[in-house]
C-alpha cells in the first residue's frame, strides 16, 4: 500500500510517499499549491509536476490514501473545494484536504497538543475539549501573520531604510538591506523593490538578516524580533484560553528553526501556559501520511 502526505505551505510544497509500515519511499519538494496566492490553475499544475516527479522516480502513480495539508485552508475542505483542486490531478482511493495546521497537529502524536507555525506566515491551532480543532491567526500577510518571517522581514526592511535615510536609529539593517538588494545606495532601493515589485516570498527572505543583526547586538533588530514574538504570543494565548488544560506546544517553521533569540523569547513567554514548548519533533508532512493511512483504515 502507498500513502501520500502533502504539506502545502505558503511558499513551497513537500510530498512524502510511504508504505504500509510508514517507511519513507520517496519525497520531493515543489512550488506552492496555495490556490489563493497562486491561483487554482497554477496550484494544480504545481501539484501535477510533483506527482510526475514521484512517478518518474518510483513508478508509483496511484495511492491508497492521500492527505493534503494546505496553507489555503482553515479546516477540512468541502467537497467542491476538494474536487476543484484534486479532480484530474490525483489517482487515489481516498483523499482528504485540510489545513497545514491539521497535519502538524497529527505529527505531534498527542491528543492534548497545540501547534504554532511561524514560517513565511503564522498561525496556531489546538484541540478543544471535544477533540475538535480550533485555530487562531492564519489571515495572511495583509490581515495578519503576526510573528511570521514576512512580518519580521518587512519591519526589518523598513527600519533598514530609516537607518539609511537618517530618519530612524542607526542599524546594521541598513547595510544588510543594501547587500540583500544588490545595490550600493539607498536611492537604488526603489528600483530594486518595485521594478518589478518583489513578491511575498522575496520579502520574507530578509528575515535571516534581521536575525543576523540581532545576534550582533543590534538594538533595532532585537526590538523587531521581540515585538513580533509578542504579537504571536498573544495569538497563542488566545488559543490556549479555549483549550481545556495546559497542552504540549509544538513549534514549527523557519523562524522557530533558525532564530534562537526569537524562539527563546517565545518559549519563555509561554512557559506559564503549557506543559512543554518544544520544536515539533516530526515534520508536518509525516502527520499528513499518518492521516492518509488512518483514512484508509477507517474506510475499511
Amino acid at each position: 500500500m502507498y500513502y501520500l502526505g502533502i504539506d502545502g505551505g505558503g511558499t513551497k510544497t513537500t510530498c512524502l510517499v510511504c508504505d504500509e509500515n510508514l517507511s519513507e519511499i520517496f519525497r520531493t519538494v515543489g512550488s506552492s499549491i496555495n490556490f489563493y496566492s497562486e491561483g487554482l490553475d497554477r496550484a494544480r499544475e504545481n501539484m501535477k509536476a510533483m506527482l510526475s516527479d514521484i512517478e518518474n522516480n518510483t513508478g508509483i502513480s496511484r495511492f491508497d490514501g492521500v492527505c493534503i495539508g494546505s496553507s489555503a485552508l482553515f479546516g477540512r475542505a468541502d467537497e467542491k473545494t476538494k474536487s476543484d483542486f484534486c479532480d484530474g490531478v490525483f489517482h487515489a482511493d481516498s483523499i482528504i484536504m485540510d489545513s497545514d495546521l491539521f497535519i502538524a497537529l497529527k505529527a505531534t502524536g498527542r491528543k492534548n497538543a497545540a501547534v504554532v507555525i511561524a514560517g513565511t506566515g503564522s498561525m496556531a491551532a489546538g484541540f478543544n475539549g471535544k477533540g475538535e480543532i480550533i485555530t487562531k491567526g492564519g489571515y495572511g500577510y495583509i490581515l495578519g501573520d503576526e510573528g511570521s518571517g514576512y512580518r519580521i522581514a518587512l519591519d526589518g526592511i523598513r527600519e533598514g531604510v530609516r537607518s539609511l535615510d537618517n530618519t530612524g536609529m542607526h542599524s546594521l539593517l541598513g547595510e544588510y538591506l543594501l547587500d540583500f538588494a544588490g545595490v550600493n545606495t539607498k536611492e537604488e532601493l526603489v528600483d530594486a523593490f518595485y521594478s518589478p515589485e518583489k513578491d511575498r516570498k522575496s520579502i520574507a527572505a530578509f528575515a535571516p538578516f534581521v536575525s543576523k543583526a540581532a545576534k550582533k547586538g543590534d538594538a533595532t533588530a532585537r526590538k523587531i524580533l521581540t515585538e513580533q514574538g509578542e504579537l504571536l504570543y498573544y495569538t497563542v494565548k488566545a488559543l490556549l484560553s479555549e483549550m481545556p488544560e495546559r497542552p504540549h506546544i509544538a513549534l514549527y517553521g523557519g523562524v522557530f528553526q533558525h532564530d534562537e533569540i526569537y524562539t527563546s523569547y517565545f518559549r519563555n513567554a509561554l512557559s506559564d501556559f503549557c506543559s512543554e514548548c518544544e520544536l515539533l519533533e516530526k515534520e508536518p508532512v509525516f502527520g499528513a501520511v499518518l492521516a492518509a493511512k488512518e483514512l484508509c483504515e477507517n474506510d475499511n
